[in-house]
């Protein structure tokens, strides 16, 4: 059987507005408002600790281990989404896709290079 590839949540910006940790499903989301704006934007008009923490936090509330994000690069667009890759303190990496009314999905980036591999 073929696991899901992303877990998502939902993550309003700015960091202030958090989720609950997800359950085992890797799935977690937040009750909350999400101002309009361009969210791609205003991650990229953050700084670097800025952008990491709110990083840390999608990953976190996706369910996944990660205890700080120490660097996060810009990648390609994902299907027509903005990305980043994100690199934690234990070296694991993922990739964090934004969609549309903020929208996160988080994906194991050994995970996504496994399944292409596959193909």
């Amino acid at each position: 059987m073929i696991r899901p590839l992303i877990a998502a949540t939902i993550l309003a910006l700015p960091l202030a507005a958090c989720g609950k940790p997800a359950s085992e499903g890797g799935t977690a989301s937040a009750n909350i408002t999400v101002p309009a704006g361009d969210y791609a934007e205003r991650l990229r008009a953050m700084t670097d600790t800025e952008r990491n923490a709110v990083f840390y936090r999608a990953i976190h509330d996706a369910g996944r281990p990660c205890q700080q994000v120490t660097e996060a690069t810009a990648i390609p667009d994902v299907n027509g989404q903005p990305a980043w890759a994100a690199t934690c303190e234990d070296k694991s990496r993922w990739v964090i896709i934004l969609g549309n009314a903020g929208v996160v999905q988080v994906a194991s980036a050994a995970e996504l290079e496994a399944a292409g591999k596959a193909r």
